[in-house]
């Protein structure tokens, strides 16, 4: 029953996030950037809030990037629209399973190291809001990988306040605008440098979805829309 119900919940999202992704209009998208990274073999992990981590399903889909996601019937769920849109997932828990962690970590190091661009929602999977944790810096340190702080605003959306995290979905034919701060570069002495570096990465992603927002907000009163 539990599959059944499983199956059905990933066929209804899959066909939302589908309309969504066909409709959203990007406003100045800066895929140019990244394809000069990759040129000039810089490989890149995405560091967003979890508020607003569906926007890499729509912008960076069928691009070769990856993801760590919870392991749970949520995170089954998340990795089958993931997978459609063409990214690989790796998978983490959060339920005193340090082995399943290590392991789906681990994994995604490895991709990294292939070339492949990453996405950590930071402050994912239960919070608290806009607190990185600090995976993405030891991801980074040892895969070689910068960080790019991300941010986003959608013209329209729903917002879930319930959630911890405030999380977004863009309503079709939304307009997504983006901001990306400059790439982070992990030292070798990461370790020792763990809270500064965090503090860093919060201040720099708090910072890109200011700016996101500002770029929305300009838009529409020049559209007067």
């Amino acid at each position: 029953m539990v599959w059944l119900l499983t199956v059905l919940i990933r066929s209804v999202v899959l066909s939302m996030y589908r309309l969504i992704g066909a409709s959203i209009r990007i406003i100045d998208d800066p895929i140019d950037r990244f394809r000069r990274y990759r040129r000039q073999g810089t490989r890149v992990i995405f560091g967003v809030w979890h508020e607003y981590s569906v926007v890499g399903i729509y912008w960076y889909r069928h691009k070769g990037g990856s993801a760590l996601v919870e392991d749970s019937w949520r995170g089954d769920v998340l990795a089958y629209i993931l997978n459609h849109f063409g990214f690989m997932d790796f998978r983490i828990s959060s339920r005193n399973r340090p082995k399943k962690s290590a392991r789906g970590v681990l994994g995604f190091i490895r991709y990294l190291k292939k070339g492949h661009d990453g996405t950590i929602a930071m402050d994912g999977p239960l919070g608290p809001a806009r607190v990185p944790k600090p995976g993405i810096i030891h991801i980074a340190g040892k895969s070689g990988n910068v960080i790019v702080p991300a941010g986003a605003w959608f013209s329209h959306s729903i917002t879930f306040r319930k959630r911890w995290d405030n999380y977004q979905i863009p309503l079709p034919f939304a307009r997504l605008h983006l901001h990306f701060g400059e790439p982070i570069v992990i030292p070798p002495d990461y370790r020792s440098r763990e809270a500064e570096l965090l503090e860093q990465v919060r201040r720099a992603t708090d910072e890109a979805a200011a700016l996101a927002e500002h770029k929305g907000r300009t838009y529409r009163r020049r559209r007067g829309a």
